[in-house]
């Protein structure tokens, strides 16, 4: 009975972890606010992007790129992400921008709204974020070195000890 307690325990953290915050933020509403206006903007998860609607356009490309890094802080609560993109390219039609962060690299990408004429100043668009090596060294690799260092010291010790 008391060996089955800490697998219970560990399996209800590791759940509490892992599934918690990925159901949390599948969608929801939020607001943007810039130059004494308000734009509210809807979003949800979509695959592993999220999707996102403005109800007004925000404006041009840079007001759009500052109302985009509200979407990531309210979709990912990430507050290392960068102002400004470092890179920007076109993705199947979308005009798409990447933004650095300490362990992610942030995506946006504007859809373009060439096929709906009623919906000319529409913006509207996903996000997604992809692990950068910062996050694989952090997450992946160190924990491996430590058990590995952690299991060849154990068997020193059992050896000369």
């Amino acid at each position: 009975m008391s060996q089955s307690i800490p697998f219970r325990l560990i399996l209800c953290i590791f759940l509490a972890s892992v599934v918690g915050p990925v159901m949390a933020s599948s969608q929801g509403s939020s607001r943007y606010e810039a130059n004494g206006q308000t734009y509210a903007y809807t979003f949800k998860q979509t695959g592993d992007n999220h999707t996102f609607v403005f109800d007004q356009n925000p404006g041009g490309e840079n007001q759009r790129l500052r109302a985009v890094s509200a979407v990531f802080r309210t979709v990912y609560g990430d507050d290392s992400i960068a102002q400004t993109h470092n890179k920007e390219f076109m993705k199947e039609g979308a005009h798409c921008y990447v933004f650095p962060a300490t362990f992610h690299a942030y995506t946006a990408c504007f859809l373009p709204n060439d096929y709906a004429p009623q919906h000319r100043g529409r913006f509207w668009g996903f996000v997604s974020r992809v692990p950068n090596l910062a996050w694989l060294i952090t997450y992946n690799l160190l924990p491996v070195l430590l058990v590995t260092g952690a299991f060849f010291m154990f068997l020193r010790k059992e050896r000369y000890g």
